[in-house]
């Protein structure tokens, strides 16, 4: 991989994976991926883990602090997104362009939102389970 995998969170939309070498359903199923690929933080999408734009109809609202410049890592890795069973997405070797960013670690997993609820996104705060979050695709 030439570049390191990152992950915009865009404002009130998904979350937009570029450079992913890997990203896998909850039973361990490869999904398709391209250069850049959005992926559902709302919770509604009907094609999940993808992004339909229901984020627009639902009047889905998020908003995070950037990184004041962009997220930098001398490591050349290919990022790795896996889909968890009715809860949020484990990733690893990503960069997030969040201002709270700065304690992640490209060796140790993270956990972002996709049900929407989270009182900490673009984090997951385990509000999937309060809500009964389901996604019986994925």
């Amino acid at each position: 991989m030439s570049q390191c995998s990152r992950i915009d969170v865009l404002d009130d939309g998904p979350l937009v994976a570029e450079g992913l070498e890997k990203l896998d359903n909850s039973k361990g199923e490869d999904l398709e991926i391209k250069e850049k690929v959005a992926l559902c933080r709302c919770g509604a999408s009907g094609n999940k883990p993808y992004c339909d734009g229901s984020h627009k109809r639902i009047g889905f609202s998020s908003r995070v602090d950037k990184a004041v410049q962009s997220p930098a890592s001398d490591a050349e890795s290919g990022g790795e997104v896996m889909v968890l069973k009715n809860g949020p997405y484990q990733v690893a070797g990503c960069v997030l362009d969040v201002a709270t960013a700065g304690g992640l670690s490209p060796d140790k997993p993270y956990y972002l939102c996709r049900c929407g609820a989270s009182g900490n996104k673009p984090y997951c705060d385990g509000t999937h389970k309060t809500i009964k979050f389901i996604d019986e695709k994925n």
